[in-house]
């Protein structure tokens, strides 16, 4: 399978297209232009970044550690992602408190800035990429969950991560609605 993008460009894109359309909701606001069809196109765009960043952030290590220190390098990047993500709704919330719901993401594309920079930062250089073979992408999303298919374990965690996904982006969804309608 051969690698279409720089993972370090495509961790940078997913955080800079984060920060730009989470930025439109608090300019919106102060407008007073904010409309629930903004929210849900923010939503789906971010939801898409972030998919396009964790993948690449995901198969990194690989790249900047020994291959002896994999796993523990993976296992720290498990718990930093479990850190910021209850460090993080407590802060969201301390600043939602603070500033209010829609001037309070701006922490959140403060965050994705500084994650940017510090991406751009890593010196390791990535392998050189091989030439691509031409193929289509509808065949090689097909290999994909074939291969998937046929490993009952992979297959489970499939669905079982995709059901998660899905249910937290409902979630997320309906609690921004809960933080931006007024009562």
């Amino acid at each position: 399978m051969q690698r279409r993008h720089s993972k370090r460009w495509q961790m940078i894109t997913g955080d800079l297209v984060s920060a730009t359309v989470l930025a439109t909701v608090p300019v919106s606001a102060a407008l007073g232009t904010l409309t629930l069809t903004q929210l849900m196109i923010v939503a789906v765009v971010q939801g898409a970044a972030s998919v396009l960043h964790d993948a690449a952030a995901i198969s990194l290590p690989p790249s900047l550690v020994d291959r002896s220190l994999i796993q523990r390098s993976n296992s720290r990047v498990g718990a930093l992602f479990a850190v910021a993500a209850t460090a993080g709704s407590h802060l969201g919330a301390a600043l939602t408190a603070l500033l209010g719901p829609a001037r309070a993401l701006l922490g959140d594309v403060a965050s994705y800035l500084i994650s940017a920079v510090c991406t751009a930062r890593i010196q390791t250089a990535e392998p050189a990429r091989a030439r691509p073979e031409i193929r289509r992408l509808r065949g090689e999303i097909g290999e994909g969950l074939q291969y998937v298919r046929g490993d009952d374990r992979l297959w489970t965690l499939t669905l079982v991560n995709a059901t998660t996904s899905f249910a937290l982006g409902l979630l997320n969804t309906l609690w921004a609605l809960y933080l931006f309608v007024p009562a």
